[in-house]
């Protein structure tokens, strides 16, 4: 079945339960979202990368109490949950979407709603009462503007439902959901609190430099100083976490000795150099190095398994054993996690190694733990996850061995892994519940009032931006300086108060006076009426090279403002703009000179008097550009250019032609 091409159309002869079920399984076979592969599955994986984000999209089919405790169990109970995949396959073919959250939920909803009003969870048992229970649980348990998201997607699915004859229902059911007011202005108190809450408060930057000054061990140095580069430069999280480890530019031509990093394009934006602003130069040099010592070991990993990607890689102590094909518990705890050693029996059970008894001893197969050690490799390998550019993990300045940032598990030895958004998240006390420490709670820094500091981190980036709109820079300016293509979007990350916003013009204002630094007067030199007199210039107009004298109210121009062609052009030797005007007339006049040759070669009708025209425009060009250009003219110097055949003015027409035009035309009408 070719993808895009779903469609089904219910038998009138059918219950409703029975067209479910046809639905069902015409989506059960469909590729979209590799619903073909996975459909019995609770959880899903799509191909499609979240943007903005390192990985791919998952779709989980759990129900509202489940998701709401960011856990994958309990499922959606059949026969809803095949109703419910089907529907997001159908869907996806029909309308696809960026996220699949809104339809997820919005199903979620609907199941508790059936159970809620003990309507056996089956689909064909929603009714209008039900859809408005299933909006009623999405408005008590997601935000207002989730809320009305997901209010859409209960529409969408409601009319599929109705028009597939799943439900009888005889009008089209509509959500009652307001869309959320835009929290944009600068004016009301419920604007600036949403404004507020979007950037780091002051503890949690002062907290983020002292973390970054004290950080011990690998696993608080790379999140303080991942954060830390946040706080450099306007950068999303995915792109810190997908930064090469030869990320420093130090600057050429006019930005010589200014140090830029190297990020890599997300959201349709492409690959960037981005100059450091000079204070924060020293603090982003010194975040680069300790990211690039801290995982150094992870790198050797990456590297090997870059170039060998079967072979397990072995540390130099252990190198040895590779050529043993069998190994004892003791020899493969020293392969995975060196030293410190670790619980090799368990991980052999749980990894489905077989154990050989010999004796006392067990052993196991070098190849089996080869092929353990193996899977552990991230999925994108030999490419960092994520929607920009393909990034090998050797490349990458992100990386750490396995288990390196959590505490209670042995650091594996022999494999590396990825830094992630998540990581970095859940350290920024945005995961409390999870039981991860975060990294101000850690090193004992709390908020004013002794409150955990909880810091989202595209928070940094919304601080920055505001800081570069109340510095002054231009919507492009700030648009480059984050990485965006879109420039509208400058607006969702200005967060100045009324009061920032209008400081700039209080300051002018008081400092020069109300108009003054708004409009700079053009400076000009004034002569007498008597020197202008002198000119003999009656009318005056501006042109392209000088100015015409043509009095206007007396006649219309019969050159028809061929200025170079006329004796009324006056041109003034030493004004840079119009002489640069006059070169570009040049140049224009020879390519047209070259068409109009062109078409005299092919034969074309007319193209002799363009020819002869053009041989005379440019003709007098050049000569008044090279009066222009001479040195021994000095700037000042009025030049006029005689001209030939000019047309006599309408009310100059001598008595002879007008008798001869009319005996013409007596002649014509006889």
């Amino acid at each position: 079945m070719p993808d895009g091409l779903i469609h089904f159309t219910p038998r009138s002869e059918l219950n409703g339960h029975a067209n479910v079920s046809a639905f069902i399984k015409l989506c059960r076979h469909a590729p979209v979202l590799n619903a073909h592969k996975q459909f019995d599955e609770n959880i899903w994986e799509t191909e499609k990368t979240r943007k903005g984000k390192n990985g791919v999209e998952r779709i989980v089919f759990n129900t509202l109490e489940a998701a709401k405790g960011a856990k994958h169990l309990p499922a959606l109970p059949e026969p809803f949950v095949s109703f419910a995949k089907a529907v997001i396959v159908y869907l996806e073919d029909k309308r696809p979407v960026v996220s699949q959250g809104p339809r997820l939920s919005a199903l979620r909803c609907l199941e508790a709603a059936l159970r809620e009003n003990a309507r056996d969870r089956r689909p064909t048992a929603v009714t209008p009462t039900v859809l408005d229970a299933a909006v009623d649980l999405a408005r008590r348990n997601l935000s207002d503007a989730v809320a009305y998201r997901v209010a859409g997607a209960l529409e969408a699915i409601a009319e599929l439902m109705r028009e597939k004859r799943f439900i009888r229902m005889n009008t089209r059911w509509v959500h009652s959901v307001p869309k959320p007011r835009e929290t944009g202005s600068r004016i009301d108190e419920a604007s600036l609190r949403a404004r507020q809450e979007k950037l780091p408060s002051p503890a949690a930057i002062r907290g983020l430099a002292g973390v970054f000054l004290t950080a011990m061990g690998v696993a608080d140095t790379l999140i303080s100083s991942s954060a830390t580069l946040m706080m450099c430069a306007p950068e999303r999280i995915n792109e810190v976490v997908r930064l090469r480890r030869n990320c420093i530019d130090e600057g050429e031509g006019r930005l010589e000795g200014k140090l830029g990093l190297r990020w890599s394009g997300s959201k349709g934006a492409a690959d960037i150099v981005k100059p450091i602003p000079t204070k924060m130069a020293d603090i982003a040099r010194e975040a680069i190095s300790r990211l690039e010592t801290c995982s150094r070991a992870a790198h050797e990993i990456a590297a090997w398994y870059v170039h060998n990607p079967r072979k397990i890689y072995l540390a130099k102590d252990v190198e040895h054993l590779r050529a043993k094909k069998l190994l004892t518990t003791a020899e493969v705890s020293q392969i995975l996690w060196g030293p410190a050693g670790g619980a090799a029996v368990q991980w052999c059970n749980k990894e489905g190694i077989e154990l050989i008894k010999d004796g006392r001893t067990a052993r196991v197969r070098f190849s089996d733990v080869e092929r353990a050690v193996l899977s552990m490799l991230p999925r994108s390998f030999p490419y960092l996850p994520g929607d920009g550019p393909p990034i090998r993990v050797d490349e990458a300045l992100c990386v750490m061995r396995k288990n390196e940032l959590h505490p209670g598990r042995a650091t594996y030895e022999c494999m590396f892994d990825v830094l992630e958004q998540s990581d970095i998240g859940s350290r920024l006390g945005q995961r409390n519940d999870s039981g991860i420490p975060s990294i101000f709670a850690k090193y004992g820094f709390t908020e004013d009032d002794g409150s955990p500091i909880v810091v989202n981190s595209h928070a940094f980036r919304h601080y920055l931006e505001t800081l570069a709109e109340m510095g002054g820079l231009t919507d492009v300016q700030i648009a480059a300086f984050s990485g965006r293509v879109d420039v509208r979007q400058n607006s969702a990350y200005d967060h100045m108060t009324s009061d920032q916003a209008q400081a700039p013009i209080h300051r002018a204002t008081k400092e020069h006076g109300f108009m003054s630094g708004l409009v700079k007067a053009p400076s000009r030199t004034l002569i007498n009426r008597a020197d202008f007199v002198k000119l003999d210039i009656g009318a005056t107009h501006t042109t392209d090279y000088g100015f015409c004298r043509h009095d206007f109210a007396a006649e219309p121009c019969q050159m028809h403002r061929d200025c170079l062609n006329c004796d009324e052009e006056v041109c003034v030797k030493g004004e840079v703009h119009k002489l640069a005007a006059l070169r570009l007339r040049v140049a224009e006049t020879k390519r047209a000179l070259s068409v109009a040759k062109k078409a005299l070669t092919d034969h074309e009708f007319g193209a002799d008097r363009w020819v002869a025209h053009q041989q005379k425009t440019l003709m007098r060009a050049e000569e008044l550009l090279a009066l222009l250009t001479n040195p021994d003219t000095p700037d000042g110097t009025v030049i006029t250019l005689a001209a030939e055949d000019q047309p006599m003015p309408i009310g100059h027409v001598a008595p002879s032609a007008t008798t001869r035009i009319s005996s013409a035309h007596q002649r014509a009408l006889k």
